[in-house]
């Protein structure tokens, strides 16, 4: 899963191709149990307009909710110490059956662009954790693969 991100704009683009069905990859987007085990503790609504809390510093409120193919809620970071606060960025998760596998196309738009490179980053580890969950595995420690992406992110972006 070393498919790096598309940017366009102040856009991040991942596409991956999961174990399915779809209701499970569903399930490790929406239930905080799962989310737990790829991500971060996280509680997410089940409807526009409900809240979404994530534990790592982001919080949101659903804009869109089609089950089991389209989540999308707002991103927020008020406390950001590094580049400062985010507010009303967009992630948008989409999900397609195609055969035995499940397309997952994420997209998280509206970032400063002195958060496209971290992101990028981030969201590539936090999906490789999430298909080593989805295969059974124990998903490897955050810190030294996004570290090693990071940089790779860094040359990718030309920063």
């Amino acid at each position: 899963m070393n498919e790096f991100a598309s940017f366009s704009g102040n856009a991040i683009t991942l596409v991956r191709y999961l174990p399915g069905p779809i209701e499970r990859v569903w399930a490790y987007l929406t239930e905080s149990k799962l989310l737990a085990q790829w991500f971060s503790a996280a509680e997410v609504g089940d409807r526009v307009g409900a809240d979404v809390r994530i534990e790592l510093g982001a919080n949101g409120r659903i804009t869109a909710y089609e089950p089991p193919r389209l989540l999308e809620y707002t991103w927020n970071e008020p406390v950001k110490a590094s580049c400062g606060p985010i507010f009303d960025a967009l992630v948008r998760w989409e999900l397609a059956e195609e055969g035995d596998r499940v397309k997952l196309t994420l997209t998280h738009s509206r970032l400063p662009d002195n958060e496209l490179l971290a992101h990028g980053a981030g969201w590539h580890t936090f999906l490789e954790r999430m298909d080593a969950s989805l295969d059974g595995h124990d998903p490897a420690p955050i810190e030294p693969r996004y570290t090693q992406l990071k940089s790779e992110y860094a040359k990718l972006l030309g920063v």
